[in-house]
């Protein structure tokens, strides 16, 4: 009995360690991220997959006030094709269309505060890697139109509970990027064992926060 107790407990530490070994190469090549804008042919045909994939609707976009920023290709993140962003009018809040290779579509809504921020997306991968206090993320298995309501939701929250506002200053899309990835990496690799944590981060902590709102994660204390 005690043998098999040994051989098990090897084999689950042996597989904790592989995928935490297979989780942190990714996590450390977030350095060498980089957007990459197209011509203007690839533009338009990055533009038309988002579209015709009908997760985004360009009226619907119009009449939220965003507009066009542009359309890039993400060197060095596995699995994603392309880019395809809108800001919002007066404020520091993108709207992000990720192509994946596989052709599927997904979104991330971002709000710049003067430190922070807030972004909701579409999928629970979104909550697999923590981000620095003062970040907020929320995921949702939801329409873009809904993912947008519920941002509205989690901006209301953080002004209630924390006094903080979208930036009304105008930046450039590229540079926030950047500077996100950039933040995000230095703070994973701020943390005792990081690699170590990456399973639990996986088969835990993104299916945990999923589909919660700021509210409730705030109520968990969850972020």
């Amino acid at each position: 009995m005690t043998v098999l107790f040994v051989t098990v407990l090897s084999l689950l530490a042996g597989g904790w360690i592989l995928v935490s070994v297979a989780g942190s190469g990714p996590v450390l090549a977030m350095h060498r991220v980089a957007l990459s804008p197209v011509s203007e042919n690839e533009t338009t045909e990055f533009l038309s997959q988002v579209l015709s994939s009908g997760t985004i609707d360009a009226q619907w976009l119009s009449s939220m006030g965003f507009n066009p920023v542009g359309a890039y290709r993400v060197d060095q993140m596995p699995g994603v094709a392309g880019l395809v962003a809108w800001k919002k009018e007066s404020e520091r809040t993108y709207l992000c269309a990720y192509l994946l290779a596989s052709g599927q579509v997904l979104v991330d809504i971002v709000t710049l505060f003067q430190t922070g921020m807030l972004t909701t997306g579409k999928s629970k991968d979104s909550q697999l890697l923590p981000y620095s206090p003062g970040n907020y993320m929320q995921s949702f298995t939801a329409t873009t139109a809904v993912l947008y309501r519920r941002h509205q939701e989690g901006l209301q929250t953080l002004t209630r509970s924390k006094k903080l506002a979208a930036l009304a200053i105008d930046g450039s899309f590229e540079a926030d990027f950047a500077a996100v990835m950039s933040e995000q990496l230095e703070y994973i690799r701020s943390l005792a064992l990081w690699p170590l944590r990456i399973p639990w981060w996986y088969f835990v902590r993104r299916s945990q926060r999923h589909d919660k709102t700021l509210a409730q994660l705030e109520t968990g204390k969850r972020y």
